[in-house]
């Protein structure tokens, strides 16, 4: 009987207007079901930029991700005020912002996007990303390298700082960002907090919550994690989730600070040798944030 009664008052406080509806947090967006692939907007403003000559081709980018041009990087100071979990999120998602291709496809006349992640580490539009996310290596008859914020502005990506393939990570120079940079922390431990927001499979304003599960050598034997020539074999495992698309975007701690960026996803089986076995675990791999300052030190000249 009270529950009934506690059901009807609140029936009636809510048609009355008395009561929030139980949903999202006022300004809280509510994302689109499509993803940014088929954003007509992106694609306007990206056609923009290559008409007036602000965009970087797929040939100069190769160009430039084998011989980058170094200038200076102001990383911030690491934070080490805990924020609550909604603040993490908003500290992620004002330093995200997407790079990829802006591109014709050999099969037809429109203009396609292939976007993954990227985040600001400086006040001047320094973009850290996966190397792999800025490689022109899939068919593109014609591609320009550009960034889009959370917002949905698109930027001209001016020069490559910095890249490593073996690292799995390039530095890039955005043009005309204003986006809150976020600090680099390279003081992590296993258990600690490790957040995402992302793009898996295009699906827009992703967050999710996990922690640090590991360090570990991806390959060889061990180094020394403070060289940037061992450093470059250095990743950590998160129990975050994330996917096709989130390459590049920034695992963040509970301050608030990028402690590394993702990298790529793996399935570990029952059965190696056999093809269809139960996938047992899924394994995700991140670039430490480490790895990333050791190679805004390293003289671009110098091989790993």
């Amino acid at each position: 009987m009270f529950l009934k009664s506690v059901s009807s008052v609140c029936a009636v406080l809510l048609a009355a207007g008395a009561l929030p509806a139980f949903a999202q947090a006022p300004g809280v967006p509510i994302e689109p079901g499509v993803p940014l692939s088929n954003n007509p907007g992106i694609v306007q403003q990206a056609e923009a930029l290559k008409d007036a000559g602000k965009l970087l081709s797929k040939e100069k980018i190769a160009e430039l991700v084998e011989k980058p041009v170094a200038e200076p990087v102001e990383l911030l100071p690491a934070k080490t005020q805990p924020l609550v979990s909604r603040d993490v999120a908003i500290a992620a998602t004002k330093g995200f912002v997407r790079i990829g291709w802006f591109y014709l496809c050999p099969k037809c006349d429109h203009w396609h996007l292939n976007l993954a992640g990227g985040y600001v580490i400086d006040r001047k539009g320094a973009v850290v990303t996966c190397h792999h996310c800025v490689r022109p290596d899939h068919e593109m008859r014609e591609g320009y390298l550009i960034a889009v914020d959370a917002e949905e502005k698109v930027y001209a990506v001016t020069s490559v700082i910095a890249a490593e393939k073996e690292l799995d990570a390039a530095v890039l120079r955005i043009e005309g960002s204003a986006l809150e940079p976020l600090p680099l922390q390279d003081q992590v431990s296993p258990g600690d907090a490790a957040y995402l927001y992302s793009e898996p499979f295009g699906h827009l304003g992703y967050f999710s919550a996990g922690v640090v599960s590991r360090f570990y050598w991806k390959k060889g034997e061990s180094g020394d994690a403070m060289k940037f020539e061992d450093a470059v074999r250095l990743r950590m495992n998160a129990s975050t989730e994330w996917a096709p698309g989130s390459s590049g975007a920034a695992l963040v701690d509970a301050c608030g600070n990028a402690i590394g960026h993702v990298s790529t996803i793996s399935t570990l089986s029952n059965d190696t040798k056999k093809a269809g076995g139960q996938t047992m675990i899924t394994l995700h791999e991140a670039v430490p944030a480490r790895g990333v300052m050791l190679l805004l030190k390293r003289d671009p000249k110098e091989t790993p």
